[in-house]
């Protein structure tokens, strides 16, 4: 196990559907916020200057971007693997492809230690807030560093899904981001509004978003080309208009490792499972070695490991260990089966970081 990811696990909630098994968390909805006309996201996306939007009760109806069915396709047809070789290997060797294809063994997801301060890119970690057309929702999003600003990051990793509608629809508003949601673990569904227990951190207004073209044109709720682009980068405001930078508040934010290895030793990721038998107040992890998981011939494989997470924790980060040791952000879940077995996300390529080098250039 990489020294790094030693303790983090994968959280992923999911999204969309597979060609081969899953189903879908991105909805296809007419979304509730205008295009800026730069693909930037909303020219408005919420008034920072109303605290009183995100309530304990408003929160407390917050729901995860919800799949469509819940029927898994049948799994691709494997040849027998060759002769001695079973599952995950140990090493880093790359995966015959028709093991890399295979649904990876089951991982069952464990609560992160609390407080979530104490724990390798745990506090990084956070839930995202948002109005969709169908009501308020939530995902899990991640601190990341931003290159135009070394320590000093208002940035936060997220899905796609979980900012814009996609294919006929447009951009989610009233977004807000809270890092390190409820490390103490004193929250209830009661006292969401008590910015000790939830918030220790605070409460983050987005200022700008961003997603892939191929997601904002592409995205639907059944599997399409754009599941390998379901990514997206907020950038968010301390509430307090003058202090420092969401950085330097929490004390962390994770570097982007664009093009990183697939053949990884492992990957963890962290999120906040919100759908029985979870209830979205507890940070929750997964981690193996991640196995490629084909959703379009035409598009990049997207990366997948076995793991219970359910909706709400979608958007949270997948992490790794690079050659110098620093701890990275290499995707975000996406995607589950039905059965919540296992999770998936896009893998971060030239096409994640023009992105990211697109809001960074219009701000």
């Amino acid at each position: 196990m990489t020294r790094g990811v030693r303790t983090l696990f994968v959280t992923l909630t999911v999204a969309v559907s597979l060609l081969v098994t899953g189903t879908v968390m991105a909805l296809t909805l007419d979304g509730v916020g205008t295009d800026d006309g730069h693909g930037r996201g909303p020219a408005a996306l919420a008034d920072p200057g109303d605290p009183a939007h995100w309530t304990p009760e408003r929160m407390s109806r917050a729901k995860p971007r919800e799949p469509r069915g819940n029927e898994e396709g049948p799994a691709l047809p494997l040849p027998s693997p060759e002769p001695g070789r079973t599952g995950a290997p140990a090493d880093p060797e790359p995966l015959p492809d028709v093991l890399a294809e295979a649904k990876p063994p089951p991982v069952q997801a464990r609560a992160v230690p609390r407080p979530y301060t104490g724990e390798a890119g745990t506090v990084a970690v956070g839930k995202l807030f948002f109005e969709a057309p169908d009501g308020p929702s939530v995902c899990s999003g991640t601190v990341i560093a931003d290159p135009k600003r070394p320590g000093r990051s208002n940035l936060v990793w997220t899905a796609g899904h979980c900012v814009h509608a996609g294919h006929g629809g447009t951009w989610f508003t009233s977004l807000q981001f809270v890092p390190a949601f409820n490390s103490s673990g004193q929250a209830t569904l009661a006292n969401l509004g008590n910015p000790g227990p939830v918030a220790p951190f605070g409460q983050w207004w987005a200022t700008s978003v961003a997603t892939s073209d191929q997601w904002r044109a592409g995205g639907t709720n059944a599997t399409s080309s754009a599941t390998s682009y379901d990514y997206a980068v907020v950038e968010v405001k301390n509430p307090d208009r003058n202090g420092p930078s969401l950085e330097e508040v929490v004390g962390r934010a994770l570097p982007v490792w664009f093009d990183a290895p697939r053949e990884l030793a492992e990957a963890g990721t962290y999120g906040y499972p919100q759908d029985a038998p979870f209830d979205g107040l507890t940070m929750f992890g997964c981690a193996q070695a991640p196995r490629r998981m084909t959703v379009d011939p035409n598009t990049p494989p997207l990366l997948r490991i076995g793991c219970t997470m359910t909706a709400g924790a979608s958007g949270g980060g997948w992490y790794a260990t690079a050659p110098d040791g620093t701890l990275c952000l290499i995707g975000n879940s996406a995607l589950s089966g039905a059965g919540h077995t296992w999770i998936a996300g896009p893998y971060l390529d030239q096409d994640a970081r023009r992105m990211l080098d697109n809001l960074k250039r219009k701000r």
